[in-house]
């Protein structure tokens, strides 16, 4: 989980890196940023996090209880933990549900960012204030494909059930 908190950091940086190299002016990026992106960075984040934390608590107990809790889970991972001890029943369950943490934290610091920091129309806080928007778009785009593989693995595992 940290190498993934630390590539979307990495992003982050090289996203506003780029930004600031094709952007005009310190002036014009400020006020750009004042006038067009501020508010919709606030508004967006506080709704993803408000979003997410519901959906985290979703996501988590119906994997729970439809992949971890069955039965055929159990001889499958029973089977495995054989072959290495060191496997617990719901880390890649814990793994999830802690990476949404810091999905619903980064886009909920995102949304504060833009209310504090980016008030102040200086061009270093405004340049932080979009780098904690990036860094947490990143966060969220490995949180969505952290989802989708626990989905297919639902999946796969559903199939395999099944027949």
């Amino acid at each position: 989980m940290t190498i993934r908190l630390l590539l979307c950091a990495l992003v982050a940086t090289i996203s506003l890196a780029l930004s600031v190299w094709f952007a005009g002016t310190e002036v014009e990026v400020v006020g750009f940023y004042e006038k067009n992106l501020r508010g919709n960075l606030f508004a967006g984040f506080l709704t993803v996090g408000g979003f997410l934390l519901s959906l985290k608590t979703f996501i988590v107990i119906k994997l729970k209880e439809n992949v971890y809790g069955h039965r055929d889970y159990k001889a499958l991972f029973d089977s495995q933990k054989k072959l290495d001890s060191s496997i617990r029943l719901y880390d890649p369950l814990r793994n999830l549900s802690e990476f949404l943490y810091w999905s619903v934290l980064s886009s909920i610091v995102a949304a504060i960012a833009q209310l504090t920091i980016g008030l102040f129309g200086n061009y270093w806080l405004t340049l932080l204030a979009i780098w904690f928007a990036v860094f947490a778009m990143s966060v969220l785009v490995a949180s969505l494909l952290l989802i989708k593989r626990s989905l297919n693995d639902w999946f796969e595992f559903i199939n395999r059930v099944d027949s």
